[in-house]
């Protein structure tokens, strides 16, 4: 069968590259979803600071969630300081160090902060042996107004030994005498600069002199990192704090606490959209070798008519199938590494990744992808080669010559049948089910109305044929023949029409979900600022200090200080315990109303305090909790906690999903500062007082700005629309691949009709009306999937609205709109002139006796 299977496809070399193509590119997406799936379980970056140790406890960064993906906790999980004593009496251990790691600025005279490219973290002297780090000038400090500066840092903030530089803590500038200059770790430090105090004053500068980032752990000689990893392990067994240990390249992901977040992320992604794309790789697969299939539906009649059995004609599909897909998913998966590599940039400039996380090229990701593309074309054939391996011979032979009506009554009722259920996802579901639950039910009815679309496809397209016959035959001839070839090949034409329509319906909810997170969280940002001033730094935060100060200036009514931190919640979510990630922010309730309004629906901020919170509507529905329930959370440091529910407010999307009281939320922050002060005049007599005297603290606190309340507003929507364009570029992928598949669908559909061209030629028609005729033609392609593209994307995007917004009307934006239907339209008239030249260049006598 394979012999027969081989000659067949030299000698129909059209649908098979067609198919070829698609699972090429399919193979190549596929491979790209698994590479950073296995980047997310492996990948990372080399430790630097951490690099002279061989064995590393630090805090555990993840939640353990039974059934699911660990998520990553946002803010740095710190020990005991007396953990260090615990792991210096394990045997095989050396010494074993405290760390401290303290975010910080450099400043001029001025308070103005320098633009450095890399973050600077201050250290306790004792953990210089980690690096290891060398004194190479100088001596190390051994009093708390002493620093030593490694040679880099240094060099750019213009310091030298005996001179003098001012770091800052938060806004709290103070000047250091450098006693010292030290050389970095063999590895070098790229992605941080050091500076060192003594121990002392690095706990005093964290805040926390009795918890330390970091143990570091020195082996006696002999004893084997692993080894001295389970021994610590087993020693720390019984803590009651949250432990991990960590050696190899794992210390980079306790170092870097975005590297460990970045990881999350990839898994998360991956296991999310890569289900997603397989589903998209297998549905365009199975479009394309249907219409292949189609195209040789006379052939195979033919063979159904000299005894050829059902089975036989499905070995032989099954046979020319399996060799083309494996050659195409073999050579597919070798660019899908660079997909990856693309896709790893796009998140990066995103940023969502670090720039300089490496990715893990490992095999597993393209074996995956061709075994998967493999059974997914294998399992479209089948589908395929259904109709014609079924069907009498007699049957077979009519319908070669004569497409059938449309499609049969089981594959209407389930057309219908989506239909309905996408319509529901899309539009009730958010009704019904408050909270995320209903975006993403929202946004997966695509797939839904997809699939119905496609079993619809061929009544689609004879309903938009029926409904432009009139225009059609205003140009005579052609007009004429359009119309009527449309009519009768509606099959053939949806089989084009599908996908253009898929990569239309894509785009617009994409585009249209991304604009509506965007103008809503400027909007409630907008509205929600009512405070006349907002005070924000260029350095690391806030002090904390810094509110109690702005309260003493003179025409001064309220000062409201706000800590941005990510927390989890947990709830049951349908028979399992989930836990989702939410942006929180810390306020000070006291006058809260007249700084913030975060449009509260249920109860209140009042009661704001040590044991409440609020959430906004998303938050609480997707929990399913109300004013007056009991809210499991785990802070950004893992610490948690149960709080009880007072309000339930509106404003998320500007301002965060979970809002607790200041003091609250940022003593589990890593660095304890704040991100903004919102200040309210005590009059609108006394706002120039105030400005005046706002004014007059920036030249004392590091880096403050005074800005107005609207600058500060349109800021707040970053986290948001990163979200969103993550989702964009992750999809924009998949819409590539579908308008790779359509040009694909399209040439290979027109192509196929050389022999249909040269017979119009020979009775008379000319190149030129036969042109006119498939331009024509290709209109009816693209205003039907235009149109089914907007049936695709519409109910979603309302969806969507719904459960984001609480109102059905998303944003749109006209042009972009208007600009996709145009770049679709380009598509498919570009594919389909171009592929009729090509047909009308072979002599019609000649396309005649080649064969379909």
């Amino acid at each position: 069968m394979f012999d027969i299977a081989w000659s067949t496809i030299r000698n129909r070399k059209g649908g098979f590259v067609a198919a070829f193509v698609a699972v090429f590119c399919g193979a190549a997406v596929v491979t790209a979803c698994g590479v950073l799936l296995l980047s997310g379980l492996l990948s990372g970056v080399p430790p630097e600071r951490y690099a002279g140790a061989p064995v590393m406890v630090g805090g555990g960064q993840t939640k353990t969630v039974r059934e699911n993906i660990d998520p990553h906790f946002a803010e740095r999980v710190t020990l005991p300081a007396r953990t260090a004593d615990a792991v210096a009496e394990v045997a095989g251990v050396r010494a074993a160090v405290g760390d401290r790691t303290v975010a910080l600025s450099v400043t001029g005279a001025g308070g103005e902060v320098l633009a450095l490219d890399r973050p600077v973290y201050g250290h306790g002297w004792a953990s210089a042996v980690l690096g290891p780090f060398a004194l190479s000038d100088g001596r190390e400090p051994r009093s708390g107004g002493e620093v030593a500066l490694d040679r880099e840092l240094a060099r750019r903030a213009g310091a030298e030994v005996g001179g003098t530089v001012r770091l800052a803590v938060g806004t709290t500038a103070t000047a250091y005498r450098v006693t010292g200059l030290v050389a970095p770790p063999p590895g070098g430090l790229d992605r941080q600069s050091a500076a060192f105090f003594t121990d002392d004053r690095a706990g005093a500068l964290s805040g926390r002199p009795d918890r330390v980032t970091a143990v570091g752990v020195l082996a006696e000689p002999g004893v084997e990192a692993d080894e001295l990893a389970e021994r610590v392990q087993e020693a720390l067994a019984g803590s009651a704090e949250r432990t991990e240990v960590y050696s190899g390249d794992r210390i980079g992901d306790l170092e870097f606490l975005d590297v460990g977040r970045s990881r999350g992320f990839l898994v998360a992604l991956s296991a999310s959209f890569g289900g997603t794309a397989l589903a998209v790789v297998v549905f365009v697969v199975s479009s394309t070798l249907g219409l292949a299939v189609h195209q040789r539906r006379r052939e195979l009649a033919m063979l159904r008519a000299i005894a050829a059995s059902p089975r036989q004609i499905h070995r032989l599909i099954g046979a020319e199938i399996l060799l083309v897909a494996t050659v195409a998913a073999v050579l597919g998966a070798v660019p899908g590494y660079l997909v990856a590599g693309f896709l790893r940039d796009a998140f990066a400039g995103a940023g969502v990744l670090p720039g300089d996380f490496e990715l893990s090229y490992h095999p597993v990701p393209a074996v995956a992808a061709v075994v998967l593309c493999v059974l997914g074309a294998r399992l479209a054939g089948v589908v395929a080669a259904h109709r014609t391996a079924r069907i009498k011979p007699v049957e077979a032979l009519r319908e070669s010559q004569v497409d059938p009506s449309g499609p049969g009554r089981s594959r209407r009722t389930a057309g219908v049948v989506l239909l309905a259920m996408g319509l529901a996802a899309a539009v009730v579901l958010p009704l019904l089910i408050p909270g995320q639950a209903a975006a993403a039910g929202a946004a997966g009815s695509l797939l839904l109305l997809m699939v119905g679309c496609a079993l619809l496809g061929p009544r689609l397209v004879g309903l938009a044929t029926s409904a432009l016959a009139p225009l059609l035959r205003m140009f005579r001839f052609s007009g004429f023949l359009a119309a009527a070839n449309a009519r009768a090949n509606s099959r053939r034409l949806s089989a084009a029409v599908v996908p253009l329509a898929l990569g239309a319906g894509m785009a617009l909810m994409q585009l249209s979900t991304l604009a509506t997170v965007e103008a809503e969280a400027s909007r409630q940002a907008a509205s929600g600022v009512v405070a006349d001033y907002v005070l924000t730094t260029g350095a690391t935060g806030l002090s904390p200090e810094l509110a109690d100060a702005v309260r003493r200036v003179p025409g001064v009514g309220t000062a409201t200080p706000v800590v941005r931190s990510q927390v989890m919640l947990t709830y049951e979510e349908v028979d399992k315990t989930t836990s989702r990630a939410f942006g929180a922010q810390g306020v000070d309730p006291r006058g809260l109303a007249r700084t913030l309004d975060l449009d509260v629906r249920e109860g209140g901020l009042d009661g704001l305090g040590e044991g409440t919170v609020a959430l906004s509507r998303t938050a609480a529905g997707t929990a399913g909790l109300g004013v007056g329930d009991t809210a499991e959370l785990d802070l950004g440091d893992g610490t948690p906690a149960k709080l009880e529910v007072v309000a339930v407010y509106g404003n998320g999307l500007g301002f965060g999903d979970v809002t607790l009281a200041h003091d609250v939320l940022a003593a589990h922050t890593t660095d304890r500062l704040d991100a903004a002060l919102l200040v309210r005049a005590s009059g609108e007599e006394a706002r120039e007082e105030a400005a005046a005297g706002l004014a007059g603290l920036t030249g004392t606190a590091a880096g403050l700005r005074v800005q107005e309340s609207d600058r500060f507003a349109a800021a707040q929507q970053g986290e948001f629309s990163r979200q969103s364009w993550t989702n964009l570029i992750a999809n924009s992928l998949l819409l590539l691949y579908v308008l790779i598949a359509v040009v694909n669908t399209l040439v290979m559909a027109t192509t196929a009709r050389g022999r249909e061209f040269a017979m119009m030629r020979l009775i008379g028609a000319g190149a030129r009306q036969t042109r006119r005729m498939m331009f024509l033609e290709s209109w009816v392609v693209v205003i039907t999937a235009v149109a089914v593209g907007l049936f695709l994307a519409v109910p979603p995007s309302i969806g969507s609205s719904l459960a984001l917004t609480g109102r059905p009307v998303p944003h749109v934006e006209p042009l972009v709109w208007v600009g996709v239907a145009g770049f679709i339209a380009l598509i498919g008239w570009s594919s389909v002139a171009l592929s009729t030249r090509s047909a009308l260049r072979t002599r019609p006598i000649d396309a005649v006796y080649t064969g379909e």
